[in-house]
């Protein structure tokens, strides 16, 4: 796959997570005190932002893996938190945010397309 190729399949893949995001930003306006005053709704899309680099961690594995499995989505959010969890024991002070959710995205959608089709033995 050439660089051209790369980048293409991996803004297909990012398509996914950065379509919550306006649903995110309406919950957020909606529910601040001078439009409807409903702080249900502003945490509703605080927790969408809160957690955008877990969105995107399944979102780019679920669309890199090479049928759109749940097992690659998986993946992903394990490895974010994985990756999370590390960096925290490294440096307390690293907050790589979304990118990490991209990085463990593609590495868990590269690893279900590596590996999905390995079958165990049965006895």
């Amino acid at each position: 796959m050439n660089i051209l190729g790369f980048f293409q399949r991996l803004g297909r893949a990012l398509q996914l997570p950065i379509a919550v995001l306006p649903v995110a930003a309406l919950l957020l306006r909606f529910g601040q005190p001078d439009l409807l005053n409903v702080a249900f709704i502003a945490q509703a899309g605080g927790a969408i932002f809160d957690n955008l680099a877990l969105i995107f961690a399944i979102g780019v594995a679920s669309s890199w893996s090479k049928d759109s499995a749940g097992a690659a989505a998986l993946a992903g959010a394990v490895g974010y938190f994985v990756l999370t969890k590390a960096m925290v024991t490294i440096n307390p002070e690293i907050n790589m945010g979304v990118l990490a959710g991209i990085i463990t995205g593609l590495v868990g959608g590269a690893a279900y397309n590596r590996w999905s089709d390995i079958n165990c033995r049965t006895s």
